[in-house]
């Protein structure tokens, strides 16, 4: 973003040979009076903020439908946008919290927008879930009529957790910034110097004071990096509430959290690259530090791609059929021109643009993290939308429709981005001002050999097959004591038997629609006698239709064919489950998990009142 940051004033000279650069003063600049470009960036976002609140409106007053959810499309794009803010509000916190624990000093200019960064898309995630939810107004509930068993109330818990300890992270530095801003450029803080004085008053920097800090901040920094995992390893898993293919994978937990981290530390690159050039951060932030974000991209784009892999391999090679379904949408139907475009905008490119020395620069790795953050949306959203829309009983897809409302809705939490960033470095310095002061050094850059890109192969189609004549199938049913038993006989056209091949047994059934809809009761393979036999237990009495379908081969075409069957006797269509063995154990871990939490959150908040303390000891 380019924003005019100061009212007849210019940035010191970057140029070599001149006076070393003030942290001080450049933590202060978006203090300074701002110019025109400044407010009109602020109007255009406060009015797609408002554009966005303004649909969730008629949303909530007409109902879902208005946002193009629907019978055969129940989430789509506002889970997409859930799991996308959530995820990125990591890159920020996470790659600080690690930097900061193994000591790397040329964190310092960074860490200040970074956590920002987390502190600011963790919030939106949040608010996102409210728009995801029928009936809003309910969500109370998640806290006064809890369900231990389910994923959704332990992700509620993971999230809030882990917002707390976002806000604790980004708070604690701020002590001796405050107080080094109160006591000599109160004149520059105007208005803001009450809330300095309250928050810092008693900081002097003492040693004693400067090692309950630097405890303060390890010890939540060795919290927040599981609370990260934790949080989209439990997102992952909600998934498995819904029955629908590629949603029960055990890959999934790691999978999310690469994502996440993936997509959290490109969005940090662009942070980072707008405020350098709206603020002038030039001798702070240099080359040297985007090239070290764009390895640590690299290095995440890599598992990422290993990780798609090791997704979609195993059960595309099993090829039980729903689950096949969806990856051949994926990977060559419907939704593969997004599913390749993810593949090289998040994937190739971003590796290229690091491994290439020539790109190794501001603009490359910016130009990199560009690719990856909507790419990253993107992946999300067809993960979502794909199996959302699948239905077993037909083994067809729905569709899912975008409408104004929920668009407005996702470009309104994109804009929210940037805007609150913008108004919460007017109240908090942009810099962190006494990390920067003890940094020393610089540290040498290795370059990442380059690496090619295999061609695509290109698979070459044979000439058309004549179509064979179609097969012909009798059925015959009878009722009997343990159910029906149906009988399929199945020849080609000349009245050879057809062994060895698979018939798909059916019941026409109109609790879907007056026209009737055909639900899948099993296959069966027929015998050298060419016959097919299936047992079905009816959970309705009365005259029944079933179906008896062969779907074709290079010896016979496809065919049907259906009987009428009287059921005398109807089965209950479920089964009690038997009781489960480790119940009394999960019962359990619900009472350790949640002492955990609150033990979690009582050692974050202790964090920040041992700070307070030891800083009314100095007074």
């Amino acid at each position: 973003m380019t924003v005019s940051t100061v009212d007849g004033h210019e940035p010191p000279s970057s140029k070599p040979g001149s006076a070393p650069p003030d942290a001080r003063e450049a933590a202060l600049r978006p203090f300074r009076r701002p110019g025109r470009g400044y407010w009109l960036l602020l109007a255009a976002l406060t009015a797609v903020v408002a554009l966005g609140a303004v649909a969730w409106a008629v949303q909530i007053r007409r109902g879902l439908g208005v946002s193009g959810f629907n019978d055969h499309s129940f989430w789509s794009i506002d889970l997409a946008d859930v799991v996308t803010f959530i995820g990125v509000s990591y890159g920020g916190a996470v790659i600080s919290a690690v930097l900061r624990l193994t000591g790397a000093s040329w964190r310092a200019p960074l860490s200040r927008l970074a956590e920002g960064t987390a502190v600011v898309t963790v919030l939106i995630g949040g608010a996102l879930i409210f728009p995801h939810l029928g009936r809003p107004e309910r969500a109370w509930e998640l806290v006064t009529r809890p369900n231990f068993s389910s994923p959704v109330f332990w992700d509620f818990v993971a999230i809030s957790t882990y917002t707390i300890g976002s806000i604790i992270f980004f708070i604690l530095p701020l002590f001796p910034d405050m107080a080094i801003l109160h006591r000599a450029h109160r004149e520059q803080i105007g208005r803001r110097a009450r809330l300095y004085a309250a928050v810092s008053r008693g900081w002097a920097g003492t040693p004693r004071q400067r090692s309950v800090l630097s405890g303060a901040l390890g010890l939540t920094a060795i919290m927040i990096i599981p609370l990260a995992v934790s949080v989209h390893s439990v997102l992952a898993w909600a998934f498995s509430l819904v029955s629908r293919p590629w949603w029960h994978e055990s890959v999934w937990a790691p999978y999310f959290v690469v994502a996440a981290l993936y997509s959290g530390v490109a969005l940090v690159i662009l942070v980072v690259a707008g405020f350098r050039r709206a603020y002038h951060l030039e001798r702070f932030i240099t080359e040297r530090h985007f090239v070290r974000l764009g390895f640590i991209l690299a290095a995440f784009a890599a598992a990422y791609l290993y990780l798609t892999f090791a997704d979609i391999l195993p059960d595309a090679y099993v090829g039980e059929r729903d689950t096949t379904a969806v990856f051949q949408l994926l990977l060559v139907g419907r939704f593969a021109p997004y599913f390749w475009t993810f593949v090289v905008a998040a994937g190739l490119l971003p590796l290229l643009l690091v491994a290439i020395p020539r790109t190794r620069t501001v603009p490359g790795m910016v130009t990199a993290a560009a690719f990856v953050v909507p790419a990253m949306w993107l992946k999300r959203m067809i993960m979502v939308t794909g199996p959302a829309t699948y239905d077993r009983i037909t083994s067809a897809f729905g569709a899912y429709h975008f409408t104004w409302t929920y668009i407005s809705i996702t470009l309104a939490a994109t804009a929210a981005v940037p805007l609150l960033l913008m108004l919460l470095f007017r109240l908090v310095p942009l810099l962190s001002i006494d990390e920067i002061e003890e940094t020393e050094g610089a540290q040498e850059i290795v370059p990442a050999p380059a690496q090619r890109v295999p061609p695509e192969p290109v698979t070459a189609r044979g000439p058309a097959q004549p179509r064979p004549k179609p097969a012909v199938i009798k059925v015959t049913g009878t009722d009997a004591a343990r159910g029906v038993h149906l009988t399929a006989i199945l020849t080609d056209a000349h009245g050879k038997p057809l062994a060895g091949v698979t018939v798909t047994f059916s019941q026409l059934t109109k609790e879907f629609g007056p026209k009737g809809e055909l639900v899948p009761l099993g296959t069966a393979i027929t015998g050298k006698s060419g016959a097919a036999q299936l047992t079905d237990r009816p959970a309705v009495t009365g005259t029944q239709r079933f179906v008896a379908a062969y779907s074709g081969s290079p010896r016979a075409g496809a065919a049907s064919a259906g009987i009428n069957v009287k059921v005398t006797t109807a089965y209950a269509p479920f089964q009690v489950s038997p009781p489960k063995p480790f119940a009394g154990i999960g019962r359990a871990l619900v009472g350790v998990l949640l002492s955990a939490v609150m033990l979690i959150l009582l050692t974050l908040i202790i964090q920040v009142e041992r700070v307070r303390r030891v800083c009314r000891a100095g007074r």
